[in-house]
């Protein structure tokens, strides 16, 4: 995971002012910009590639986190039984 580099930080007027360069500088880096307004953190600017990435990566944790919530919860089908339904779906279909 990229952490915000004090180097990446820009106030919100001047990013406004440079947009191209700013846009340029983050197409390159891949670094998340943090915007300032009137001294305060207000957005981070993220390259696209890198926020897919981070969508990704938070949809597998939760994923994971589910899966292991239904193992605690004894929520779980063994594999045995999945592919044993999954044989007899195709059965089926190919009957047709």
């Amino acid at each position: 995971m990229n952490t915000i580099q004090i180097r990446n930080i820009a106030p919100l007027t001047d990013f406004e002012n440079n947009i191209e360069r700013y846009m340029d500088e983050l197409s390159v880096s891949k670094q998340p910009l943090l915007l300032t307004q009137q001294g305060k953190s207000s957005a981070v600017l993220l390259d696209a590639e890198l926020y897919q990435q981070m969508l990704d990566k938070i949809a597998f944790m939760q994923s994971v986190t589910e899966g292991l919530e239904d193992y605690c919860n004894n929520s779980t089908v063994p594999a045995t039984e999945v592919f044993a339904s999954l044989e007899k779906i195709i059965a089926e279909a190919e009957k047709r």
